[in-house]
């Protein structure tokens, strides 16, 4: 895990990134970006650890806040899941070139792929872990899994929306997909179902439209 403090992204992280993007992952060593970001050798290490842990501070931080984030909150499951794994998006995104430099990194060099995997599966235990603490009895051993994977799933999808220009807020397009996910899993998460079938009906007056534009309708009323 990298050593750098949490907080806002520091400039030499960024710096470092870049450096590794125009030079080359496997060209650069730890002396090499050190020097990029004007550190001695001895700091860099005690900041970073390693280069490895330059392209994923950002990360390890989150993972971090998202921890304390499901430890500590007060909303529903379902919001938590939503607020906290939006807030993670948020983080990722607060430095937008340095975001967009990691995931070139991570695309041209498979080590750092590796790595990767390595982080997704860390997220995907914290979050498995919370939904197992909330869920209700009874809930079949597959639903903290499935949802803890998928949760980490349609935050990816947001990222490479984000990465493609395909969304500018990212966060909030991405809360919109955890709203829909986490209402799948209402039944698990919240105790308020009796066992029988409810249905919501909602009416919408539309002159024309396609269904992403009712559903648009929809959720801005429920919202208001």
């Amino acid at each position: 895990m990298s050593v750098h403090a949490p907080g806002t992204a520091p400039e030499s992280s960024t710096a470092a990134i870049r450096h590794l993007a125009e030079r080359g992952y496997e060209a650069t060593t730890a002396e090499d970006l050190a020097a990029a970001v004007g550190m001695s050798r001895s700091t860099f290490f005690r900041r970073f650890g390693s280069k490895d842990d330059v392209v994923f501070a950002d990360h390890d931080h989150a993972l971090a806040r998202l921890e304390t984030a499901l430890e500590d909150t007060t909303l529903a499951p379902a919001d938590a899941l939503v607020s906290a794994t939006a807030d993670v998006l948020r983080l990722l995104l607060r430095d937008p070139d340095a975001a967009r430099l990691r995931f070139e990194l991570m695309r041209l060099t498979p080590a750092l792929r590796d790595r990767e995997l390595v982080i997704t599966h860390r997220y995907e235990r914290v979050f498995t872990r919370y939904i197992r603490e909330v869920q209700q009895p009874g809930t079949p051993a597959w639903v903290a899994s499935t949802l803890g994977a998928s949760l980490v799933a349609a935050h990816n999808a947001a990222l490479r929306a984000w990465l493609r220009g395909r969304v500018t807020d990212a966060a909030a397009a991405l809360a919109g997909d955890l709203r829909q996910l986490t209402s799948l899993y209402a039944r698990w998460l919240t105790n308020d179902h009796d066992g029988t079938e409810r249905r919501v009906l909602v009416a919408v007056y539309e002159t024309a439209g396609s269904p992403e534009s009712v559903l648009a309708a929809v959720a801005e009323q429920l919202r208001q």
